[in-house]
């Protein structure tokens, strides 16, 4: 029962990890992908370039917070947990 508890633990942190980053891309997509006339943005020759920079940057930031939290060691401790068996 325990090792069923620690490797659903490891899955949940894995999802965690995935809905965090895509979430804040998917809220920013689904802002840009209204038809809206008054957003600044669109009618910037560079708001195309700057909706993809701001979601890069979103991805790093958010990979890199969860490396410093060492919460990305998820393959790490999914082969110590395959060496116990």
């Amino acid at each position: 029962q325990s090792l069923i508890d620690e490797r659903q633990n490891e899955i949940m942190k894995l999802l965690t990890i995935v809905t965090t980053i895509v979430l804040p891309l998917s809220l920013v997509a689904g802002w840009y992908g209204m038809n809206f006339t008054n957003m600044p943005e669109l009618t910037w020759h560079y708001g195309y370039g700057f909706i993809i920079l701001l979601s890069i940057v979103i991805t790093i930031l958010n990979i890199l917070y969860f490396k410093k939290k060492k919460f990305c060691r998820y393959a790490e401790q999914r082969k110590m947990m395959q060496k116990r068996f």
